[in-house]
Parts: C-alpha cells; structure tokens; sequence
C-alpha cells in the first residue's frame, strides 16, 4: 500500500539571543524528541530537571560552518563529539534539517534524521541519574537559529 505523508502542527521558533533559555517545553512524561533546525549559527539544546535552572543538565552543541564539531556537555564539560558532518547543521540555511535525542535517567542519545535510534549518533552514559523535565533551545551566537519543536507526523493511504 503507498503513503502519503502529512506533517501538520508544526510551530516554528525563532531565537535570536544568544546564552539565554527562554522557552521551555515540558517533556516530562516522553524519553525522546525529533526536531528540526536552521540557521546561521551553531544550535544548542538543552535539557533541564526544572524548568527555572540557570544551567541545563546536559545539552547538545550542533556545529555549523566554521564549527566542525557537534557534542554532549554534562554541567558545562564536553563529554563527547564528532566531527561527522551528517550530525553538522546543513549550511544552505533555506532547509530545516532534522535530528532526534532520546533519553533515559542515566543516558542520552542524539542522532539526525526523523527515525529516533537510526544512523550514526553520539551516547552517554551519565555520571548521575536525572530525570529530564524539560528541552530548550537556544543559538550559540548572536545570530538566528529556527527550530521547530512539534510536528506531528501521519501516514494517509492513497
């Protein structure tokens, strides 16, 4: 039988300040997130236990042009990276470019792609439990990153 794919519900967010969370979305009852980004700067993702913390637990440094690197922090400490350019932000800023993280209380996983689990990816195994409440999304720099957050996905046959 073929499919046709229907994406609906898609909310674009535009962050233009860099260093600052301020929009938070409560996640407290998923394990995993897809997403999408674009835009002139590296992008950052953070995940928080509260949604009032000055830092993220741990969060996600996407690379972009002259930043050839993608990697996990853990309270400001890289953990890991790669210099993979499938897991780099697409440097044609007209496409969105999807990724997935999926969580656990005492791992992360980030990917790129729509299917969470598939492709090349970065893990880690936590130093301490933490039960994730909460996924921001920020820039790196003084200049504009989209991301959007909710889109849902559904197959209608044809």
């Amino acid at each position: 039988m073929l499919y046709l794919i229907a994406w609906s519900r898609g909310d674009i967010i535009l962050v233009e300040k860099a260093k600052v969370f301020e929009f938070y979305r409560d996640v407290e009852h998923l394990n995993e997130k897809v997403f999408w980004v674009r835009g002139y700067a590296d992008a950052i993702v953070g995940l928080f236990e509260d949604n009032d913390q000055s830092f993220e637990v741990y969060r996600v440094v996407i690379g972009r042009d002259l930043n050839t690197w993608t990697k996990l922090d853990a309270d400001h400490h890289m953990v890991t990276n790669t210099t993979n350019e499938v897991l780099l932000l697409d440097s044609n800023t007209d496409k969105f470019k999807p990724f997935w993280i999926q969580w656990t209380t005492n791992s992360i996983i980030f990917g790129a792609g729509v299917e969470v689990g598939a492709g090349i990816n970065l893990q880690w195994q936590l130093s301490r439990n933490a039960t994730i409440r909460y996924i921001s999304v920020r820039s790196r720099k003084y200049y504009p990153v989209e991301y959007i957050l909710d889109l849902s996905c559904s197959k209608i046959p044809m």
